[in-house]
């Protein structure tokens, strides 16, 4: 077992619990936590997995056009979860109102949480490069997955799931990396099927940010406070990404 990648995935375990948790103290003001978290969850596609499966696209002989198909897949696999599982109508006389179903906010969940055991993957696949590529990898997936635990407890919260419920996806999300990079002495990712699962990754995250938390977070913030929200989750995820070279 690489013991370096154990070791450093553990720090990603508490990274990410720091994330949910501060959601969870100040859960009062969770509105313009959740115009941070749509800023971070739109930002990471553009800025990480969408360039790094691009760029492994070409390395692999996998043509871009597939790489687009499936983000675009990943979004509307999110969105007939979403919209037409997690969603129902209910009417009363005359007027009509959709309710959401906590299970729209567990897809959600899991998709990150799915994300972060992939992140486990990459720092022990860097270690298997090199020492140092492993410690770059490490450091930027360290960064990041604190704005995962963001997403997690957000992203719950918002569809109506229990304090207790959102706790529990954040402690599953928490696991995960380390869980990835452990699995890296037994198992590998063919890159082939690592760059077509990457974007579908990213196509769910831009549903949920966009189309998810951004139409709730601008209704309930004003204007200004909610742009400055969202441009800074914005501002996270491209230093991590540009400054770290992810």
């Amino acid at each position: 077992m690489n013991v370096y990648a154990v070791v450093l995935s553990l720090a990603t375990f508490f990274s990410t619990l720091a994330g949910g948790l501060i959601v969870i103290r100040f859960r009062a003001r969770l509105a313009m936590v959740g115009a941070f978290a749509a800023g971070v969850l739109i930002a990471v596609p553009l800025f990480d997995l969408l360039p790094e499966s691009l760029k492994l696209s070409n390395e692999v002989n996998v043509r871009a056009e597939y790489v687009m198909y499936a983000v675009a897949l990943g979004f509307v696999f999110l969105l007939f979860l979403e919209r037409y599982v997690s969603v129902h109508r209910v009417c009363e006389g005359d007027r009509c109102r959709n309710v959401r179903h906590p299970k729209g906010g567990l897809f959600g969940a899991a998709e990150l949480s799915i994300h972060s055991f992939m992140d486990g993957l990459a720092i022990g696949v860097g270690f298997h490069f090199n020492f140092h590529v492993g410690i770059i990898v490490a450091v930027a997936v360290i960064s990041h997955d604190f704005s995962d635990g963001i997403n997690t407890v957000t992203v719950m919260l918002n569809s109506g799931n229990s304090l207790k419920s959102a706790f529990l996806m954040l402690l599953g999300d928490a696991v995960a990396p380390v869980l990835g990079a452990a699995s890296t002495t037994f198992i590998t990712i063919p890159e082939r099927f690592l760059v077509l699962i990457l974007p579908f990754f990213a196509g769910g995250f831009l549903y949920l940010g966009a189309s998810d938390l951004l139409p709730e977070v601008h209704e309930k913030n004003p204007p200004l406070p909610s742009f400055l929200s969202n441009l800074a989750g914005f501002v996270l995820i491209l230093i991590i990404a540009r400054v770290l070279d992810i």
